[in-house]
């Protein structure tokens, strides 16, 4: 457990830190918050984490929570770019029914992403490998609206879909022979399949409270499907999640 609850918490964090910063503005942003989120993928029990906020973005470079990256403008609204991010790990000892299964450490990722952005409206698309032997790759597809900006109060409304490869399902959600066997749950093998692992909505809101400081608070809701919701690792396909925090703008 002593890497995961740091990974985990910085993986939202790296989405909610961006409701601190314009986009391709050349300022900084530091904070804290608290995150509420399950303690793994699938997980049944909840865990709040408090975590420092980091946020850069000069237009070309950015940096946001658990991602680092370089961007390219290529016109009509939209960007590409490099990106690395780092995921979170599971331990067996997150919850009783992983007891006999190997632990999945932290892992980076590196890969590509292209951005669009028009008026209230974004997307982004990215693909991310893992540098750990065996942990596969991942797309995400994301949308964004914004329903509301005043000076004082942002409400920005975000969905997206992620897909793993087979390698990718497997680490996470599959159960090998020598994990079923030792398996304290009588987990059964299981070998998913490549496909669309989980879907997510959430809705962040932001408060300026002046030019400086502001609060952000986010709510979202995510569900597994297909092989990823069948895994026997997994106790709830569905999950809440959210974070609240306080930053500075420099």
């Amino acid at each position: 457990m002593r890497h995961i609850r740091i990974a985990a918490a910085l993986a939202i964090g790296a989405a909610t830190a961006t409701a601190f910063e314009s986009a391709y503005s050349a300022e900084a942003s530091l904070g804290a918050q608290i995150n509420v989120m399950p303690k793994y993928e699938g997980a049944a029990s909840y865990r709040a984490i408090p975590l420092p906020i980091f946020a850069y973005d000069n237009g070309l470079l950015f940096v946001s929570g658990l991602s680092a990256g370089i961007r390219y403008p290529i016109g009509a609204g939209f960007s590409t770019g490099l990106i690395a991010q780092f995921d979170f790990g599971r331990d067996a000892d997150d919850s009783p029914r992983l007891a006999g299964t190997h632990d999945i450490s932290n892992t980076a990722r590196v890969g590509g992403f292209v951005d669009w952005h028009k008026g209230k409206w974004r997307a982004s698309f990215n693909v991310l490998q893992a540098t750990h032997s065996g942990y596969g790759l991942k797309m995400r597809l994301a949308g964004g609206y914004t329903a509301l900006s005043t000076p004082k109060n942002t409400v920005h409304l975000a969905v997206g879909a992620t897909f793993g490869n087979e390698d990718y399902m497997n680490t996470y959600f599959g159960v090998t022979d020598q994990e079923a066997a030792a398996s304290q749950s009588k987990l059964p093998v299981c070998s998913p399949s490549a496909g669309i692992k989980g879907v997510d909505a959430s809705v962040t809101w932001t408060h300026q409270l002046n030019p400086h400081w502001s609060t952000a608070a986010m709510l979202g809701v995510s569900s597994l499907v297909g092989d990823a919701a069948d895994s026997p690792v997994v106790e709830h396909k569905a999950a809440v999640f959210g974070s609240v925090g306080l930053a500075y703008r420099f």
